[in-house]
Parts: C-alpha cells; sequence; structure tokens
C-alpha cells in the first residue's frame, strides 16, 4: 500500500498501525434536524480521499474533501431526508441538497412535464430512491460499494439500476458503474445524468477549466452570448443567474478537468461519450448559490416532453440492458 509516496507491506503496515485508521468504509445514521434518518456510507482512503455516500439517495455522493480541501456543492437546503422530499408536489428547489453526485433520470432529465397523462418531475424519480441489498466491503486493495435501486409502477414500467462504486483504499479517485436493466417486455426511454457539483473552497476564481474538444452551445441566448466566457469562475456575485452550456465532445474517452492553481489541487471528470453524448455545463456564480457543475448525460436536459418530440432515441430493450460509467479523480499540482 502507498502511503504519500512510500510503499508497504502488508505485514509492516499492520506493525505500525490498525489498518482502519488509514482507509475503510462504516455506516452511519443521522440522528437530527431534516435530515434525520438518512444512512451514509462514511468513505476514507489513506491518501486523503473524504467521501459519504447516502443510501436513502440512489448511493449518491454527498459529501466529497481530499486533504481537507471540501469540493462539494450543498445547497441551502443542506441535507433533507427522503420521506420529507415529496417531487409530486414540491419544487425541487426546495429539498434539493445538491451534494458532489446526485443522479438524475431514469425517465426524465430536465424540467418536470406529462406526458400521456403521466408527470415527471424535474430531473425524475431515481435520486430519491433508497437502495437495497447493499453491501459495503474494504480490504487493503480497494473499498466497494454495490447496490441496486428500483423505479417502477404497477401495470408500467419496470427499471432496475444496479450500481457499483469503487475505491482504491491507497487512492484519491471514485468510479461509478452502473447498469439499467429493463425488466419489462416493452421498450423503455431512459434518461440519465451525472449531476456533479463542485463547490467552495475548491471551486473558486483560482479554477482553471478545459473541456473536450467539440462542438458547444448556450441553453439560453444569455448564456450563448457568454460562451467565450463559459470557463471563466469569477467570485460570487449578488443577483446574477445561472447559464448552462451544452458540449458534444469529438472523442469517445472525454475528461473534463478543474485545476486550482492556488490549492495546488486538480479534479478531472472521465467518461465515455458514446454512452453519455451530451455534457452539460452548470454555471452558478450567485451568491449563496455559487456552484459548478459537470454532468454527463444522455441528453439536453429539456425534459421527457420535448425531447422525445425531438427524436430522442436512446432506449433500454425489452429485458435488456444499458451501462453509464464516470470516474472522478484528485490529485496535487506539483
Amino acid at each position: 500500500m502507498d502511503i504519500f509516496g512510500r510503499e508497504y507491506a502488508r505485514e509492516d503496515l499492520l506493525r505500525r498501525c490498525n489498518p482502519s485508521a488509514l482507509y475503510g468504509a462504516r455506516r452511519v445514521e443521522l440522528s437530527d434536524g431534516r435530515g434525520r434518518g438518512r444512512r451514509l456510507i462514511e468513505v476514507k482512503t489513506a491518501a486523503g480521499l473524504r467521501a459519504s455516500f447516502s443510501e436513502d439517495n440512489c448511493l449518491d455522493i454527498l459529501d466529497m474533501e481530499y486533504k481537507g480541501i471540501n469540493l462539494a456543492f450543498l445547497s441551502k437546503n443542506a441535507v433533507v431526508a427522503t420521506p420529507m422530499a415529496n417531487p409530486e408536489t414540491d419544487s425541487f428547489t426546495k429539498y434539493w441538497a445538491g451534494g458532489f453526485l446526485s443522479t438524475c433520470g431514469l425517465r426524465n432529465t430536465g424540467p418536470a412535464c406529462e406526458v400521456d397523462g403521466e408527470f415527471f418531475p424535474l430531473h425524475g424519480h431515481i435520486g430519491l430512491m433508497p437502495a437495497e441489498h447493499v453491501n459495503v466491503t474494504a480490504d487493503e486493495d480497494e473499498i466497494a460499494i454495490t447496490g441496486k435501486i428500483r423505479e417502477s409502477a404497477l401495470f408500467g414500467h419496470c427499471l432496475e439500476m444496479e450500481r457499483r462504486i469503487t475505491i482504491p483504499a491507497d487512492g484519491a479517485e471514485i468510479t461509478v458503474h452502473d447498469t439499467v436493466h429493463n425488466l419489462t417486455s416493452e421498450a423503455e426511454a431512459v434518461f440519465f445524468l451525472y449531476h456533479i457539483n463542485f463547490g467552495f473552497p475548491f471551486l473558486s476564481e483560482d479554477i482553471v477549466l478545459t473541456f473536450p474538444a467539440g462542438e458547444v452551445r448556450g441553453r439560453t441566448a444569455l448564456a450563448q452570448e457568454k460562451i467565450p466566457h463559459r470557463a471563466k469562475i469569477t467570485p460570487p456575485v449578488d443577483g446574477v443567474p445561472e447559464v448552462v452550456y451544452f458540449y458534444s465532445p469529438e472523442e469517445r474517452d472525454a475528461t473534463v478537468g478543474l485545476s486550482n492553481e492556488g490549492l495546488g489541487l486538480k479534479a478531472t471528470v472521465q467518461y465515455d461519450s458514446t454512452s453519455l453524448p451530451v455534457l452539460t455545463q452548470w454555471k452558478s456564480m450567485g451568491s449563496g448559490d455559487y456552484a459548478l457543475g459537470i454532468e454527463p448525460g444522455t441528453s439536453f436536459i429539456r425534459g421527457r416532453k420535448e425531447e422525445l418530440e425531438n427524436g430522442y432515441d436512446i432506449q433500454v430493450p425489452a429485458f435488456g440492458s444499458l451501462e453509464f460509467k464516470v470516474k472522478i479523480a484528485l490529485e496535487e499540482i506539483v
């Protein structure tokens, strides 16, 4: 095992410490506030990575830090337990915690809409679904978290997302591998978005962003006008609106780089653009809502209704499967 640049054999490490002091995972439950009852899996590695995964929110990543530096955006709502969040009646903005990774889908990404009499909430249901058959393992090589999350309806769809998260015990990277299974005899349109959210202090005016080569366009006229400044991160500005950009990467192995020279820390988001063809950049420089979203996904997040009307054709066949994967890696800038 590599401990800050020095290699230790297992026996030598055991002579020096209980390895659980360096790496491992434990399950905890929050006991107060609006987050009361929310179940988390806290992970730490020997390299200084710390993260918490929410069992009640499809094993998404809530907190994320590296060597004491916070990377995650936490919204004004903070942690809201799933039973308090009702996407059928409440606004997404009133219960969304943000977090480092918020998975969106599986049947809608983008605005709430109605299709054939069925209501689809903003960014879908999967992010509020608890995981089941959760398993957590940790050894000197790897920390792994697995679970299944189901989105279904009587006389309707039945999609099951099988999630596997792997983290090197002595490293600073997280790989999320998802397989979406269709458990019915009817093909189903699948919408998927890895909503990865960076926050202060990693997010600051010291950030240098690099995006994969390819076409880029703004979601609105304002965003289109500001395309030349899309990679510029400013300090928080009172009252400034969010802007969103869409990228169509030319290369299959797409990478977004985020380097904070002031903190000496770089993050990369890597994914396969053939399964996740649209990269969304959410730039929120407003005071109190200071965030940067790097979001590989399957659509232009226009909502299920508009996407289908515009020819959206990503489907999981009857009794078939689709796979998605993203890797977030951290490293010090030398």
